[in-house]
């Protein structure tokens, strides 16, 4: 039994097995291409990868509650530095209103392997982050985003 964060769908409990982020944004709405997402991955008990909460980042006027507490300035390009930071992930769930509106779809992961099956839950929320932390954040990021995919027999459900 794990002690990560879980999640439930389709009568299914999942766990929380990472973040990242992609810069820009993997999702468009309307034709817009948000500056980055902040990707939330889980897991099965049997360690196959199910499902992922896109959050779409964009800056705004005020600091992020969630990107507040990351080490400041991000600078993550030592690599051979490691630091241990304690993250409350729920802020950024918060600052999406804890995804109470949505799109989702079945697709695949967007960074290799590119696993298919996976479950997209993309917050229509936007996290706004200060100018200056979206500045850190593209600054750190090296361009991720795959090329964006046509809408070609997916079923979006909002």
């Amino acid at each position: 039994m794990s002690t990560l964060p879980t999640m439930k769908f389709d009568n299914e409990t999942i766990h929380f097995t990472g973040w990242h982020i992609h810069a820009p944004a993997d999702h468009s709405v309307g034709g817009y291409r948000s500056k980055a997402e902040l990707h939330y991955v889980f897991k099965d008990d049997a360690n196959k990868y199910r499902a992922v909460l896109a959050m779409r980042l964009d800056p705004g006027r005020d600091d992020s509650t969630f990107f507040a507490q990351l080490p400041a300035p991000l600078s993550f390009n030592d690599t051979s530095m490691m630091e241990e930071v304690a993250i409350d992930h729920s802020l950024a769930l918060d600052e999406v209103y804890m995804f109470n509106e949505f799109w989702t779809y079945r697709g695949s992961l967007t960074s290799p392997p590119c696993t298919e099956g996976v479950r997209f839950f993309v917050a229509r929320a936007i996290l706004f982050t200060s100018v200056k932390q979206m500045q850190d954040i593209l600054r750190v990021s090296t361009y991720s985003a795959r090329a964006e995919q046509q809408v070609w027999l997916h079923a979006i459900n909002v």
